[in-house]
């Protein structure tokens, strides 16, 4: 089943808790290298583009936004206990995100804040 879902408060997600006092070099860098592959997908880094938001989270964050993305698509998962990063599919950042049930779903965000899920219901 393949689901598409607009999340207009992704933007508003990334930045909460985005401060840039206590940042460590680390975090600068890894924020600074995934605006680069962002741009580097044809995606302008401007503050109202969700995937760069996206790329530039670190893992807490971005389970937040794709428990969000997994309720708002209907489907059923209590937490989101994990993600990673998969091949880009169609040029397009990919993720397989680990629900607390043990299912999994792969999600992609688009710049506009899409988020496109897939995710087998025969299980």
């Amino acid at each position: 089943m393949r689901m598409r879902i607009v999340l207009p408060a992704l933007a508003a997600l990334a930045l909460a808790g985005c401060g840039e006092a206590g940042r460590g070099a680390n975090e600068a860098t890894a924020a600074d290298a995934a605006n680069a592959e962002a741009n580097a997908l044809g995606n302008a880094a401007a503050g109202d583009n969700a995937l760069a938001a996206v790329l530039a989270m670190n893992d807490r964050q971005r389970n937040v936004v794709f428990i969000r993305a997994l309720l708002d698509a209907g489907i059923d998962c209590q937490a989101v206990t994990g993600s990673e990063r998969m091949p880009d599919q169609d040029g397009k950042p990919m993720w397989r995100a680990s629900c607390s049930d043990h299912n999994m779903h792969m999600i992609s965000i688009t710049p506009d804040g899409t988020a496109n899920i897939v995710t087998r219901t025969d299980r």
